[in-house]
């Protein structure tokens, strides 16, 4: 053997050896220490209760809910606890649709897809729908198919990211945040913005 193919046999050998032993180097193990015993006494920490819902859907025998109300337990630094009536807030599904645009794509010869969360409401294909501009301008066009994951469906409803292909309707009259709602719903991109909060 050659006295250079002695060396590089020798430093290969040395530099795999030296990654090895790094590695367990690497992680170190933990070392536990306990606490040292103490004759001073533990003061207790103050926790504060939080406060917590009760749903009151009780009703009498034969009797049909109408209206679900709820109640909420507060509690007082004091420590005393309070019943406060909570208003009931309306189902996000109740509502017209609406989706803030936060994505736009085209597709060649069918027309124009707008991608977004679906906040309120839910929308089948061939219903009519308005684009809301910030200048307070809209857009009026007609839902040609509604998607989720590149999936033709149904109807789209609340909560999913929803693809929505519309006619007529430039990609470069669009861009991310305008908002698209049910036709004839909301005046201005002002209201459905607040509607989005």
């Amino acid at each position: 053997m050659s006295k250079w193919r002695a060396i590089k046999r020798g430093i290969a050998l040395f530099l795999i050896t030296s990654v090895l032993w790094g590695c367990g180097g690497g992680t170190p193990t933990p070392i536990l220490i306990p606490a040292p015993a103490t004759s001073v006494p533990v003061i207790p920490t103050v926790v504060r209760p939080i406060s917590t819902r009760i749903l009151a859907t009780a009703t009498p025998a034969g009797a049909i809910a109408t209206q679900f109300t709820t109640t909420e337990l507060t509690t007082t630094a004091e420590g005393t606890t309070t019943l406060e009536p909570n208003v009931p807030t309306e189902n996000p599904m109740d509502r017209p649709f609406l989706m803030k645009i936060d994505r736009i794509s085209v597709i060649v010869g069918r027309g124009t897809l707008l991608e977004g969360s679906v906040v309120h409401g839910s929308l089948q294909p061939n219903e009519p729908v308005e684009i809301l501009r910030p200048s307070n301008d809209s857009i009026h066009t007609n839902v040609l198919a509604v998607l989720i994951s590149s999936a033709l469906r149904d109807q789209v409803a609340v909560g999913d990211y929803a693809g929505i292909l519309v006619q007529n309707v430039s990609a470069t009259d669009v861009s991310p945040g305008m908002v698209l709602a049910v036709a004839g719903r909301y005046d201005t991109y002002e209201e459905a913005m607040q509607e989005l909060q």
